[in-house]
């Protein structure tokens, strides 16, 4: 059995937030199955509560989080932040593990998470680096 032939129950498809076009359609990019997922968990996670019209409760408090003063132990509390907001608004994801290191030198916290797509067998990684813009 190839991999063309093996047909999955599921697909997920988002706009591709970087609104680039199709040369040949001319319509916007879209994202599909995992990517789609990744880039609605970064986007989750970047939002601020109160940001969206219409669902001020979609996002979390991650903004207020990098504004304060980096201190040992508040890793855990970006870690509690980031599990809840993935798993009350990101229903395709399934988390198992988040890790977050503080980087002193660099003044931020590299972010890795470990999750499996509903309707993907493969276990997925999120690596992305959360720094305050100044």
């Amino acid at each position: 059995m190839t991999t063309q032939s093996i047909k999955r129950s599921r697909i997920y498809k988002d706009i591709d937030l970087s609104f680039g076009v199709n040369a040949f359609s001319k319509d916007l990019n879209s994202k599909l199955d995992v990517n789609a997922v990744k880039q609605s968990m970064k986007s989750l996670m970047l939002t601020q509560r109160g940001e969206r019209p219409f669902h001020p409760e979609i996002g979390s408090s991650i903004y207020h989080l990098l504004f304060e003063p980096m201190t040992p132990g508040q890793e855990m509390s970006l870690k509690a932040i980031i599990e809840d907001v993935l798993r009350t608004f990101e229903p395709r994801c399934l988390l198992e593990e988040v890790s977050v290191r503080p980087n002193f030198d660099l003044d931020q916290y590299e972010i890795k998470i470990f999750f499996h797509v509903v309707g993907v067998n493969e276990p997925q990684e999120l690596a992305v680096a959360l720094k305050r813009l100044r």
